[in-house]
């Protein structure tokens, strides 16, 4: 007698194990695909954001060199928008510092007795060794003029140059711009008190005399009186979305070739 037993070879339902393990397979696929879409999308519009500030920040530059007007409506040391691409997502921001208006040793030599004073004068104001003045004129002596300041950092340590760097400058000429210059630059380079009082008054009044306006009067081979110099340091900041570039740049006042940048 035949005995029949079921069959445990039943295929039924394999199918629906593989359509759901391939639409798994694809839910995955498809995330991941959007996942790295998405990447890619943020990088390139981070990529475009920068270089749109990059080139904001440099074009910023020549638009302050080549317009007086937009130099007279932002006081030096602070920082001023530019309104005509500052709106949405987009800022530019800008700072300028008067060259002219700090103590240049561009010119520093053994011989040179104006700006060894001056160098005397502000050293002796911030506390700094003096003596740093006569490793300055051997450094020159030794590879030539200074074309940076921070080459300063060679003879004198980071805090001396820290005192000293805000009223220093290699691209200026000797004469000082009294309107801008500091009260520690007006000293060092000695001018009296009484007539600084004088200066500081009439510059925030923007009431701009002539030297001989003054009493006593500065020396007109030494001194200028201007609302600004010739040489500008300008410091550019530029925001797209959500990137921001910085150029820093030493211009001549109407020209468009900068005499030194560099990115920050």
């Amino acid at each position: 007698m035949k005995r029949y037993f079921p069959s445990f070879h039943n295929n039924r339902g394999v199918a629906l194990l593989i359509v759901l393990l391939v639409t798994a397979l694809l839910i995955a696929l498809i995330f991941e695909f959007a996942y790295a879409t998405r990447v890619s999308l943020r990088a390139a519009v981070n990529f475009r954001d920068s270089q749109r500030a990059y080139f904001l920040a440099r074009s910023a530059v020549n638009v302050f060199a080549k317009y007086k007007d937009l130099q007279d409506n932002i006081p030096q040391g602070e920082w001023g928008v530019v309104p005509i691409v500052s709106e949405g997502d987009t800022e530019l921001r800008i700072r300028w510092e008067d060259e002219n208006g700090k103590i240049t040793i561009a010119d520093l030599s053994s011989s040179n007795e104006v700006t060894k004073g001056r160098l005397d004068g502000l050293f002796g104001f911030q506390g700094v060794d003096v003596a740093i003045r006569d490793r300055m004129i051997d450094r020159i002596k030794e590879k030539g003029a200074f074309s940076l300041l921070t080459e300063l950092h060679e003879i004198m340590s980071d805090e001396e140059f820290d005192k000293v760097k805000d009223y220093l400058t290699v691209y200026a000429s000797k004469q000082i711009n009294i309107y801008t210059a500091s009260e520690v630059v007006l000293k060092s380079a000695g001018v009296s008190d009484s007539t600084i009082v004088s200066i500081t008054e009439d510059g925030k009044n923007k009431a701009y005399k002539s030297l001989t306006d003054y009493s006593p009067s500065p020396s007109a081979n030494d001194f200028m009186a201007a609302q600004s110099g010739t040489v500008l340091k300008v410091l550019a900041h530029a925001t797209v979305g959500g990137y921001t570039r910085q150029i820093e740049a030493v211009i001549t006042r109407g020209s468009t070739t900068p005499r030194y940048w560099r990115v920050l």
